[in-house]
């Protein structure tokens, strides 16, 4: 039943699916509980700067020193639900802007954004203090039976990948779903990416817990996160389930804000036309 309702919402126009998604969520997130939420450890809307934080010529050094590396073992991965190429840059200049010591990924897949988090992070470690990387996932990624990264011819395990590039020391992988993973942990992450495009019900409750589990100051950085819930393209597809978990939990008044950096200073699609991202870094008002 499920595959078939992939199917037709596959053969359905992207408007129309849009719209059906968007339905979908909305009737999900009614459904759940109102959680209070004390937006206290996020910075302030009016402190993050995107030409600060991706425009640096450092970084962009780094960046192309730490690109070649990937490049030579992890190439772009067409067809899985790896993020694009576009972001991964962005997610590796916003890690060495920031130099968080404690970072959670939530949605590990085939590795890349974990990839590129490590090779930012690989930038700053120091011997006897390597900052840190939890990657959660609902499987076992480097379970040889059942990693999404067989599908892709060339790769391999993330937990393999990583150690060819000399960076497994700093990441620890585990397996859970991300509300239960999230649930009960204070002030533990100095930076969050959370790459799991969840359902509106599940994004409104981790929201709320992954603000809790941020330490004073620290970012909460979402991919799938559309700005006012359109997508980046004519004809492209959306997942509303941050938008809608925003907006709610706007509405219940914790002013919350959900910023995109806009047209990226590179492009985000393979042929250069599009700078668009649906990255968003989370503030109050």
């Amino acid at each position: 039943m499920r595959a078939m309702k992939k199917l037709v919402r596959k053969l359905l126009p992207a408007p129309m699916d849009n719209a059906l998604r968007r339905v979908v969520h909305a009737r999900r997130l009614e459904r759940v509980p109102i959680r209070t939420v004390d937006l206290a450890p996020l910075p302030k809307a009016t402190e993050i700067s995107f030409p600060d934080m991706l425009e640096g010529d450092s970084i962009a050094d780094g960046w192309e020193q730490a690109r070649s590396s990937i490049d030579e073992i992890f190439e772009n991965v067409k067809g899985s639900h790896a993020i694009g190429h576009g972001s991964r840059r962005a997610i590796y200049y916003l890690i060495r802007h920031f130099q968080p010591r404690a970072v959670l990924e939530i949605g590990t897949n085939v590795g890349a954004s974990t990839l590129h988090i490590l090779m930012a992070m690989k930038a700053y470690r120091h011997e006897g203090d390597l900052p840190r990387l939890v990657t959660v996932d609902l499987w076992d990624v480097n379970d040889p039976a059942a990693s999404e990264w067989k599908r892709y011819p060339g790769s391999g395990t993330p937990r393999e990948t990583l150690a060819r590039l000399n960076c497994a020391d700093m990441v620890e992988f585990s397996v859970a779903p991300s509300t239960d993973y999230l649930d009960g942990r204070v002030a533990e992450f100095d930076f969050i990416f959370m790459d799991h495009a969840p359902s509106a019900d599940v994004a409104y409750q981790d929201l709320a817990l992954a603000i809790k589990a941020l330490r004073p100051g620290g970012q909460l950085l979402l991919h799938s996160c559309f700005p006012g819930g359109k997508p980046l393209s004519t004809w492209g597809r959306v997942n509303p389930g941050f938008y809608l978990a925003v907006r709610r939990l706007r509405h219940e008044g914790a002013r919350l804000v959900a910023l995109s950096p806009g047209p990226l200073p590179w492009p985000t699609d393979p042929d250069g036309s599009n700078h668009l991202t649906s990255l968003a870094l989370l503030g109050r008002e």
